[in-house]
């Protein structure tokens, strides 16, 4: 049987998979082609062979833990937990900064951590209750809350950071060829690579190959979304 972590340690055991969900993020920001994520659709709005149900461009997915999972989680530790904004308006209200994020102080078995959390775009209530409910994740992880899941998502937003910084300062080939050299791309001959590759050490020579040879963004997030998949 099992031993089962208790108090704090127990916020760092993973989530079972019934509780995590799917985020899509997508591969290239001006994709304007959206479709309902299902396998019908296929390699048109998921390339990494997950499917979210949600209607969107081509993206890979991030796996994450929802507000009621991790509130779930943080009452099986601690029943009295307790969240607070760091600062309250004249009204009696939280207040949310100028980009609409949120500051909170979580309070665990007596432990104190800050997270800061956002809208995601939402509007009106909803944009309330993501800002909060993100937060709280934020805040959890600086706990160790699904830790290997933000992990995940870092490489992948790494990725997209490496690829920028990595960039010459003046490209040699005429800025309307390279263009064509982008949207041209066979995803497909990279995903065929990727599945060729069997330990995570192989796949991250691909990722050096990819990035020497300047591949795109969404070629280098596939092989990190694989690298990451691995290392589960």
């Amino acid at each position: 049987m099992t031993e089962t972590n208790t108090g704090l340690a127990r916020l760092r055991d993973p989530f079972p998979p019934n509780a995590i969900n799917l985020l899509p993020k997508q591969v290239r920001r001006d994709d304007k082609n959206r479709f309902q994520c299902n396998p019908q659709n296929g390699r048109q709005v998921s390339m990494d062979g997950k499917y979210c149900g949600g209607y969107h461009a081509l993206s890979i997915h991030l796996d994450y833990v929802g507000h009621a999972a991790l509130t779930d989680r943080l009452l099986e530790v601690d029943p009295e937990w307790s969240w607070e904004p760091l600062a309250i308006g004249e009204n009696g209200l939280p207040v949310f900064d100028k980009d609409g994020g949120l500051w909170i102080r979580l309070k665990i078995c007596g432990v104190e951590r800050l997270g800061y959390g956002d809208s995601q775009g939402k509007t009106g209530g909803n944009a309330v209750k993501e800002a909060i409910g993100d937060a709280l994740r934020n805040a959890g992880m600086r706990f160790g809350a699904a830790l290997d899941l933000w992990h995940k998502g870092d490489l992948h937003d790494a990725s997209e950071e490496q690829g920028k910084l990595d960039a010459p300062a003046e490209e040699p080939a005429p800025a309307p060829a390279r263009k064509l050299q982008r949207k041209t791309v066979d995803l497909d001959i990279w995903v065929d690579k990727i599945a060729d590759c069997g330990t995570k050490a192989e796949l991250q020579a691909l990722w050096k190959t990819a990035q020497a040879e300047g591949q795109p963004e969404a070629v280098l997030s596939m092989i990190v979304q694989a690298a990451g998949e691995r290392a589960a």
